[in-house]
């Protein structure tokens, strides 16, 4: 670490004199703020209390000019209870320390009518939080903390303060977003906008009717100004889609056309210099045989060889540092990591330039204003073999020829290069055959003891997946818990050695081994086979009435498992049985096929649509819980077979028994081999259909490649989530004591925490995986 960024750690622990210095002063508000005038007796209903605060005002005011921009903020707000006193204590704004400055105006408390000043320079505490650092992310962001004296419950608390912003790539320019909703019931919402009368500036309304704001002229200047009174949170829906913007908000841009916002990013790659070791770098290459050999090369170098760890201060929040400089320390962001890769690319002939996407909108993008500030993440396109390649450079152990690798999910890309006029979509092609495609064999002898084989394969994006998680493993950790996984369903199972892995790089598929062997199989009187890769795909929504928004459905999925199971008796108590069920994003195809001494069970499921739409959320949710029914099967065990758990001595079939067996062998040769008549085999069906399903089997909520990536904005966060989560059993989670946290990449370019749980009713384990994004 350099000695300048080393000083700049060390000065968040500097005295608080030096931090006012540096970091924030106590100063009036500025001239040009007009404050709201506020009506504190203004009648307020008890339900509108938040954590024991009222919130009577929050007002925004901008003010923008060629230097700067300046946004006064303040929020007056009546604490109500002692729960209120707890929360409403204490000041808190976060900055940052590289382009922005903090002016602190005051904190007042009026009570019994009495207005008195609460801020004092030397309470505040000027913090270094630094909440994206366990994403890899340094902004030098600082955070001012004062803790109020003496709160009491009616007290009326105030609070004011300004940031300056002037960033080196923004002026002359004013982005923003003005919510229309909040958290929080607000009884008075105020934002007002000041720019300079010839600033051309486009307002575009999301998730609301249209909100035109008030327009009128002063001094020189024009004020946009919009106010609402009684703002409340708008309806909770969760599974909303994720490229619908549906928190209400005005967008507000000063870019006219994507072609704008392009011509603005690429001219922040013009003048960085070039580096003789970066074009060295892409020359040893130049001898591999192929184009695509060489861009694989470049590809796999980048993705594996620079971490994902970004270092944005000042213009590098939106402008990549120089590509020999990212090479140099072997570690970039992902605007970093993707110049990095063009321009290797393009010194070996190979036309590729940077791209702008959205990790989470995606191809939500297109329906927002032209602006910079849609897009958070970067990619490459490039041209080769006669293909068009998107790229992440930020995912790790990606593999697969051309044809072979997963395709990207984000939609709509806005490509930095000369002449581009608009977005251009990513294509995402279905999966032709299943991304996981796992096979168990079960062998069960009458005493108990037997095997288990799985055989797994991964392709595409379960490939990608997994070999980034078993990256992250050791051979005793993947041993401990895939056995920990399957002991939910055998608790008396032991491993045979690590499993197996098989990696074919080239065709971008991962095929796992598993040998286990399994002890008192009968001890319960039957056993339970059960499909655990569907908790992602068959996941509803806590609300699916009235919906107004539709539900997002993991899109594409294409997944197959298929149970064989054998056993020493002839004949097990399984019916044969097919089963169909389609909704209006998903289809399941469940078969069971009886063999003599065993049975197939098999549950193929695809998606065939990314939602549904509000008027068809009931029959998915119809559709849903009948695959749900389909996803395990139990068997009783063989007649006469003894548990060893109840006996002492070997199990073993009585004579009677055994002439049992031999005449329902006989009697299912008949019925199958020689045939009867047809009114009896109707009968048989017909009676078949009126038996009861097989109980249910209680199983793991998530597939093996650990659960669908929960959005939090801190792991305290993810704590309280992981209590909230239920099991299929009906139990909650907990975190299991010393387990390990993992962080790996996922094939989206995201950044995942994998925590361990357990279930507290059935104690099966679990792996949940927050994608942590704080803010």
């Amino acid at each position: 670490m350099s000695l300048p960024r080393l000083l700049l750690l060390l000065s968040a622990l500097a005295t608080l004199s030096a931090r006012a210095e540096t970091g924030f002063t106590v100063t009036a508000p500025p001239s040009w703020v007009e404050p709201t005038p506020l009506d504190a007796e203004r009648p307020l209903r008890a339900e509108d209390a938040v954590s024991g605060l009222h919130v009577l005002l929050s007002e925004e005011q901008v003010h923008v000019s060629p230097e700067m921009t300046e946004r006064f903020v303040r929020r007056v707000r009546r604490v109500v209870s002692s729960r209120g006193v707890e929360t409403g204590s204490e000041l808190k704004v976060a900055f940052s320390n590289t382009h922005e400055r903090l002016r602190l105006h005051g904190v007042w408390r009026t009570r019994d009518g009495v207005r008195t000043q609460l801020l004092r320079a030397e309470d505040v505490k000027l913090l270094q939080q630094e909440r994206g650092l366990d994403m890899g992310i340094y902004t030098d962001e600082r955070t001012a903390l004062v803790f109020l004296q003496d709160v009491r419950a009616g007290d009326l608390l105030e609070e004011a303060y300004t940031v300056e912003e002037a960033h080196p790539l923004f002026q002359g320019h004013h982005l923003d977003s003005v919510a229309l909703a909040s958290q929080v019931p607000v009884a008075h919402f105020v934002h007002r906008l000041l720019a300079p009368a010839d600033l051309t500036l486009h307002f575009k309304t999301h998730g609301a009717a249209a909100a035109e704001p008030t327009v009128r002229e002063v001094g020189g200047l024009r004020e946009y100004r919009w106010e609402r009174k009684d703002m409340t949170p708008p309806s909770e829906e969760d599974g909303i889609p994720s490229d619908l913007a549906v928190w209400p908000h005005v967008q507000v841009s000063s870019f006219q056309s994507w072609a704008e916002v392009a011509a603005w990013g690429l001219a922040l790659q013009e003048g960085l210099p070039e580096s003789p070791e970066v074009t060295a770098l892409a020359e040893s290459w130049r001898a591999l045989p192929t184009e695509e050999a060489r861009f694989l090369a470049a590809v796999r170098f980048v993705q594996d060889e620079v971490r994902d760890l970004g270092i944005e201060l000042g213009p590098n929040t939106h402008q990549p540092h120089p590509p020999g400089q990212v090479l140099a320390q072997r570690f970039g962001d992902c605007k970093d990591k993707a110049l990095l890769l063009a321009t290797l690319l393009r010194t070996l002939g190979i036309p590729a330039h940077m791209a702008l996407v959205h990790s989470r909108r995606q191809g939500g993008v297109a329906s927002l204003h032209p602006s910079p500030f849609v897009f958070n993440h970067a990619i490459v396109r490039a041209q080769v073999a006669g293909r068009t390649e998107w790229v992440d450079a930020t995912i790790t152990h990606q593999r697969g020829r051309l044809g072979a690798r997963t395709p990207l999910s984000y939609a709509k890309a806005l490509v930095l290069a000369p002449g581009t006029t608009g977005l251009e979509s990513i294509p995402l092609p279905p999966p032709e055959a299943p991304e996981l495609d796992a096979n168990y064999v079960l062998s069960v002898k009458d005493d108990g003891t037997g095997t288990l084989a799985i055989t797994s394969r991964h392709t595409r994006a379960e490939a990608d997946r997994a070999r980034s998680w078993l990256a992250g493993l050791s051979a005793e950790q993947l041993t401990t818990r895939y056995l920990d996984l399957r002991r939910s369903l055998f608790p008396k199972l032991r491993s045979e050695g690590t499993p197996r892995v098989q990696d074919d790089t080239d065709a971008n598929t991962v095929t796992l081994e598993e040998r286990y062997t399994l002890e008192d199989a009968w001890a319960g009187g039957g056993l339970s086979v059960a499909v655990t890769q569907l908790g992602g795909e068959l996941a509803l929504p806590r609300r699916t009435e009235k919906r107004v928004f539709p539900v997002e459905v993991s899109h594409p999925s294409h997944l197959r498992v298929r149970w064989e199971v054998h056993a020493d008796s002839l004949l097990l108590n399984v019916a044969p049985k097919e089963k169909t069920v389609e909704g209006p994003a998903s289809r399941l195809e469940m078969s069971v096929v009886p063999r003599f001494g065993g049975f197939v069970y098999q549950v193929e499921y695809r998606s065939l649509a990314d939602r549904v739409a509000p008027d068809a959320v009931a029959r998915h949710v119809e559709a849903v819980e009948e695959m749900r029914s389909q996803l395990g099967l139990s068997f009783s065990a063989p007649p006469g077979v003894v548990s060893s758990s109840s006996s002492s001595g070997p199990a073993r079939l009585s004579r009677t028994t055994s002439l049992a067996i031999s005449a329902v062998f006989l009697l299912v040769l008949a019925v199958f081999g020689l045939g009867l008549p047809q009114r009896l085999r109707r009968f048989v069906r017909e009676h078949q259909a009126r038996r009861p399903a097989p109980r249910p089997v209680r199983h793991l909520r998530e597939r093996e490649k650990g659960p669908a990536p929960i959005v939090v904005n801190s792991l305290e966060q993810a704590n309280q989530r992981i209590r909230s989560e239920h099991c299929s059993c009906g139990g909650t989670f907990e975190r299991v004591p010393d387990a390990l946290q993992l962080r790996h990449t996922g094939s989206d370019g995201r950044a995942l925490t994998i925590l361990r749980v357990r279930c507290t009713s059935c104690r099966a384990p679990q792996f949940l995986s927050f994608d942590v994004r704080p803010g």
